[in-house]
């Protein structure tokens, strides 16, 4: 059979197949999809680290303008455009200077400070919890916040959290959107679908910036990153409409699972266990991972059933309370 652009054509459209699955959960969580593309194509295709790294960078540019124009159509949009452009204004030269730092420093110790204050906040989105009284669908969301309110101070940490994104993606490989949304939800409230869309937006802008990085230092092969683009591009279409129908704690707490991937990964837990080489350590982040992630789900079900039935016997027993007065 003949190839497109260099590779078989079966492997081509089995790596389109997957992108469009990784697309679509990538832009409802606000995030570049690297998270899961690069770690399943070293194990389900073998694709060299370097190479699929750089591949899942140049696809998310496709799956951020994809989500971004997907949730412009949403009316309304939940895209807040004065946020995206803060972050981008300091994402796109962090992840200049965390590549330069890169050069300069041995990053294991970074790594582990990032994954270690990180882990926190995935925790936090992992057992998030619907609020009394507060209504957590996309529409309510929306109304209820306002940019405008938001004060001075905690507008500077979007900046700064955005900044520390920005470092760790240059860095450390981690995707700018696994911290630019929880610093958004946690440090301005900003609802989470918003948080979600508004750093598709904004990372349109980081990515771009990312791969004519790889570009110029000639990092780059386009046999898989268009493989990935096509999935990458359907997908976002699928998942941003998708977004905005699921509960926003639902949301959270998906994007909280979905965090602890790259913090495992950051630490380079699989490589302690299963050595250097890139399949094995892969697949030991990622049973790493679920060792981590299967519990906590489990526990925090345990504890919403208790929490729910003992709200029930609290109904119960005020119903049967005799009413005033009454012998």
């Amino acid at each position: 059979m003949q190839s497109i652009l260099g590779i078989d054509p079966t492997l081509f459209m089995l790596i389109v197949i997957f992108a469009i699955l990784v697309g679509t959960v990538a832009s409802m969580l606000g995030i570049g999809g690297g998270t899961l593309n690069t770690p399943l194509l070293v194990i389900l295709f073998t694709i060299p680290a370097n190479e699929a790294s750089t591949a899942s960078l140049f696809a998310a540019i496709f799956a951020s303008v994809s989500s971004t124009v997907s949730y412009y159509r949403v009316q309304p949009s939940p895209i807040i455009r004065s946020v995206g452009i803060m972050v981008a204004v300091v994402t796109v030269p962090g992840s200049i200077i965390g590549a330069w730092l890169k050069t300069l420093f041995e990053d294991m110790t970074l790594r582990y400070i990032f994954a270690v204050l990180l882990f926190p906040l995935a925790l936090k989105m992992m057992f998030a919890k619907k609020r009394p009284g507060v209504k957590s669908d996309f529409a309510s969301e929306l109304k209820s916040f306002s940019f405008i309110g938001v004060s001075l101070r905690r507008k500077g940490y979007v900046l700064f959290g955005s900044f520390i994104a920005g470092v760790a993606a240059g860095l450390l490989g981690l995707g700018g959107g696994a911290i630019v949304v929880p610093v958004l939800t946690m440090a301005v409230g900003l609802p989470m679908h918003a948080a979600v869309a508004t750093s598709m937006f904004a990372m349109i802008f980081t990515t771009i910036a990312g791969t004519a990085t790889n570009f110029l230092l000639g990092q780059m092969d386009l046999s898989y990153a268009i493989a990935l683009s096509i999935g990458m591009l359907v997908g976002a279409q699928i998942g941003s409409p998708l977004a905005c129908r699921v509960d926003a704690v639902r949301l959270k707490q998906g994007f909280g699972v979905l965090l602890i991937l790259p913090l495992v990964r950051m630490a380079q837990v699989g490589t302690l266990l299963f050595g250097p080489s890139p399949i094995y350590s892969t697949i030991g982040d990622i049973l790493v991972w679920l060792m981590i992630v299967l519990p906590l789900a489990l526990f925090r079900e345990y504890h919403h059933i208790r929490q729910r039935s003992s709200m029930q016997q609290s109904e119960s027993n005020i119903g049967c309370e005799p009413s005033p007065g009454v012998v």
